[in-house]
């Protein structure tokens, strides 16, 4: 009886050890794939952490970098939006480093800073990219003057001098004619300015000039010779004025439109705008003799966009504005059927717009009628070539109407 017993309890023992040991078997299988997953879900946390912010470094030779004043401006190139354009936000920076989001960097944008003893500077940043380091440097003089010149008749027309123009307003611009500005002076009877607080080692630095009953002016500046020390000063090339012709207009709009919240710029004139008054009377100065720019309104809300019209010499320009249309769809690949992510999507000459990662985008502001939408899309191949892919698609739009569904076939031409 005590050995069947035994017998009975050792047949146990074994069934236990034996499901014991398979219950432990996947153990470190099961902590492997948890592990797998932890570092999967870590990465991809990580990357969408990068994909969504970018890290300024601030540089400084021999010396500690100072706090700085940060103030971030869009990065586009359109000839509707003002000039300079407004910014889209600041931030005060004690150390040498900063991390910003997408509330600073919608993408891509260009960021001036500012700093005791340091030269007033911009750069470029975009978001889930490396930003080079950001060298500051001493601050430095600019200094140059402005005039009109003098011509005279003696077997064609020749310069005798320049006249010079006092009260002009000269601004250093970082990026061309459509960047930002860095500093600022007015000229003084003798048509002189200084700008001081500056980085001029910078490339792409110009000087915007406007003074009143003259055309605009822009004067790219060159790049400063290395050999030259830091803190030398620079005369810049004289700037010369032209004359110009002031253009009066209106807008005509409903009364639900506040039109002192607008603007009226000249477009191919970054520089060239006006505040309407309350009436919307407007008037814009430093248009070059000859010129009659398309004008570009700009501060409306979505619902609303305005009919074309022209700057004339002589008469008043009436700028209508109209209930606006929207357009909503997505880019599809022609042959696959599948949304394409950043894909440009435009109608006309007016703003384009990227699609989405979904492929989705959304037109506002549009001229109700018979339009003809279009995109353009890259396809970048495994040697990195790139090769443009084109669609259209005309769509009739009503006025006040939101168009849904207006997908964009594209291809390869």
């Amino acid at each position: 009886m005590t050995t069947t017993r035994d017998a009975a309890s050792s047949r146990r023992e074994r069934r236990r050890e034996r499901t014991g040991s398979r219950s432990q078997a996947p153990r470190p299988l099961v902590l492997a794939l948890v592990l797998s997953g932890a570092a999967v879900l870590v990465w991809f946390v990580l990357r969408t952490h990068a994909s969504h912010h970018v890290t300024l470094t601030f540089e400084r030779a021999e010396a500690t970098v100072p706090p700085l004043e940060l103030t971030f401006f869009p990065d586009q190139l359109a000839f509707a939006t003002p000039s300079p354009p407004p910014p889209l936000g600041s931030l005060s920076v004690e150390a040498t480093t900063a991390v910003l989001a997408d509330d600073l960097v919608p993408g891509r944008a260009v960021v001036r800073y500012r700093g005791v003893g340091v030269g007033t500077g911009y750069a470029y940043v975009q978001l889930g990219q490396p930003a080079p380091p950001i060298h500051l440097r001493p601050a430095t003089t600019l200094s140059g003057r402005v005039g009109e010149p003098v011509a005279f008749w003696c077997f064609g027309w020749r310069c005798a001098g320049l006249r010079p123009v006092a009260g002009a307003e000269v601004l250093l611009m970082g990026g061309g004619e459509h960047g930002v500005d860095l500093g600022g002076a007015t000229t003084d009877a003798s048509g002189r300015f200084v700008i001081e607080g500056v980085d001029g080692r910078l490339d792409g630095l110009g000087l915007r000039v406007r003074a009143k009953g003259f055309a605009i002016a822009h004067e790219p500046l060159p790049r400063r010779d290395e050999s030259t020390p830091e803190t030398a000063s620079t005369d810049v090339p004289v700037v010369a004025l032209a004359r110009a012709g002031a253009h009066s207009g209106k807008l005509v709009a409903p009364a639900e439109v506040d039109l002192t919240k607008l603007r009226v710029l000249a477009r191919g004139l970054p520089g060239v705008q006006a505040v309407p008054s309350a009436d919307g009377l407007f008037v814009l100065d430093h248009v070059p003799l000859g010129m009659e720019p398309r004008l570009v309104v700009v501060g409306l809300s979505e619902t609303w966009t305005h009919l074309p019209a022209r700057a004339v010499s002589g008469r008043q320009a009436n700028v209508q504005i109209v209930p606006a249309a929207a357009v909503r769809g997505r880019v599809v690949d022609a042959a696959s059927q599948k949304p394409l992510a950043d894909a440009l999507v435009y109608c006309g000459d007016q703003d384009a717009v990227r699609s989405d990662a979904d492929g989705n985008y959304r037109l506002v502001r549009q001229l109700p009628g018979d339009v003809e939408l279009e995109a353009k899309w890259e396809f970048v191949d495994s040697r990195r070539r790139r090769t443009p892919w084109f669609g259209r698609k005309r769509v009739v739009l009503e006025p006040g109407g939101t168009h849904d569904g207006v997908d964009i076939l594209v291809t390869a031409r």
